[in-house]
């Protein structure tokens, strides 16, 4: 199921969400369901495609209170980790099973900092083929990270890097255990920080609520949300809203300096940011040059 398909993320932007949330109806302690109204079309759309054609009962999951983790140090400092839900993993890897199940994999797949592109199984059919398949950094910009750490914008990358996929219709209550053991090898490694880096429509929902696992578990997040909107439904700590198109959340397959750009934007909100939540708006355009 791709819930992209007639999906524009740019489409009505701005709007006012007013979503209703049925306290009594959780799945699990601390989250509801949010089934609208929305005043937003284009989450209107998203939950009217999802319902006719993978969950007639579908309905985005709201985190009742979002947690908040002050950084233990600037920016500067911090190892960070990256964490996708582009369906990046390594040829011999287990696949996602995104196409197998419907309601969604909630699985994730760990990837070394900096893993050769010939090494990715970019040619499964969850990982976009339009951006991601040209340019992974656009969904992982590890090279991006990198690039920052020898300038001393942020620490030492993590030594290891994660991947979720796209298409999680039923997030609970599988993403929560799946967050809980990405929070331990989170820790394993080190990882003070986290960016997470949504390359779908359902996959914003995925990212907010896996930050706020891991801001639960003393990690401090930043997400980049392609719907903004939705963002503020299900409740993220620190969020900052692109302008891109699905399947690129980094901007356009091999403008370098763009994706250190955006990347550098979104985590310099670790440092700025002082409550739960924070939405800022990225300054950048998609195909044009920094500056």
């Amino acid at each position: 199921m791709n819930p992209d398909a007639d999906v524009n993320p740019d489409e009505n932007a701005g709007a006012t969400v007013t979503p209703s949330v049925n306290p009594d109806a959780t799945e699990l302690a601390g989250f509801a369901p949010c089934t609208g109204p929305f005043e937003d079309a284009l989450l209107r759309k998203l939950v009217d495609m999802i319902r006719a054609s993978a969950d007639p009962e579908f309905a985005f999951v709201r985190r009742l209170a979002v947690p908040w983790t002050v950084p233990r140090a600037p920016l500067r400092e911090l190892r960070v980790a990256l964490i996708t839900t582009a369906g990046l993993h390594r040829r011999d890897d287990a696949p996602f099973r995104a196409l197998e199940e419907p309601l969604g994999d909630p699985s994730f797949r760990t990837l070394a900092h900096l893993v050769a592109r010939d090494e990715l199984a970019l040619e499964q059919g969850y990982v976009d083929p339009k951006y991601t398949a040209v340019d992974p950094e656009v969904a992982l910009p590890m090279h991006a990270l990198q690039e920052l750490a020898m300038r001393g914008v942020v620490g030492e990358p993590a030594p290891r890097h994660h991947s979720f996929v796209g298409g999680v219709i039923r997030p609970l209550p599988g993403l929560l255990a799946s967050a809980a053991e990405l929070a331990r090898e989170l820790r394993a490694d080190g990882v003070d920080a986290a960016l997470l880096i949504p390359n779908c429509s359902i996959c914003v929902q995925t990212a907010a609520l896996v930050a706020c696992e891991l801001e639960a578990r003393a990690i401090a997040t930043v997400c980049v949300t392609l719907i903004p909107e939705l963002t503020r439904v299900v409740g993220a700590p620190r969020s900052l809203a692109v302008h891109f198109p699905f399947g690129a959340p980094l901007g356009d397959p091999g403008h370098a300096e763009l994706h250190r750009a955006v990347l550098a934007e979104a985590l310099a909100l670790l440092d700025s940011s002082n409550e739960a939540p924070t939405l800022a708006t990225s300054r950048y355009a998609w195909r044009k040059s920094p500056g």
